[in-house]
């Protein structure tokens, strides 16, 4: 619906023609600017609209005090987390993981001599089926790999 003039839309809303001044350079849409004497025109749908839009994101927005004890909520659910053992450093990870893959690459690329040898005269599903139980064998040690020292033994992938 086209509405023509400030007093128009500031009745609809329930406000005064200075807070329809204000609302615009906030953003409300203006469908034709006015001037001197030349009233503008709205569209009260896209107006409400904005309206509606506006006063939602006021209530969902973070205030600076609210901003900051999300934060300080979130800091406290990190460092519980950390005394749990549920959260640790990115940094200790990285090397248990590294340590992890070179083990479990060595032990792949120390396979082929002893397939090649397994693998003779067998048929193509006997060699499939040998494969498979390599690579799932590999695979579960891996996932069930500690960093050396962990629960007072050195165990690695070959382990």
């Amino acid at each position: 619906m086209k509405i023509i003039g400030q007093g128009e839309i500031a009745a609809i809303f329930g406000v005064s023609t200075r807070t329809i001044t204000e609302w615009q350079a906030a953003g409300m849409p203006v469908a034709l600017q006015g001037g001197p004497g030349v009233p503008g025109e709205y569209d009260a749908t896209a107006c409400i609209r904005w309206h509606v839009e506006r006063e939602v994101r006021k209530v969902q927005g973070d205030n600076p005090k609210d901003r900051l004890a999300r934060l300080q909520g979130d800091q406290l659910e990190m460092d519980l987390a950390e005394r749990r053992g549920k959260l640790i450093e990115a940094g200790a990870v990285e090397p248990m993981m590294r340590a992890a893959i070179v083990s479990a690459r060595e032990r792949i690329r120390n396979e082929p001599a002893r397939l090649a040898t397994a693998l003779e005269g067998k048929d193509k599903a006997e060699r499939e089926a040998l494969l498979r139980d390599l690579l799932d064998e590999t695979l579960t040690k891996l996932s069930h790999w500690q960093q050396p020292g962990e629960h007072g033994e050195d165990q690695d992938v070959d382990g």
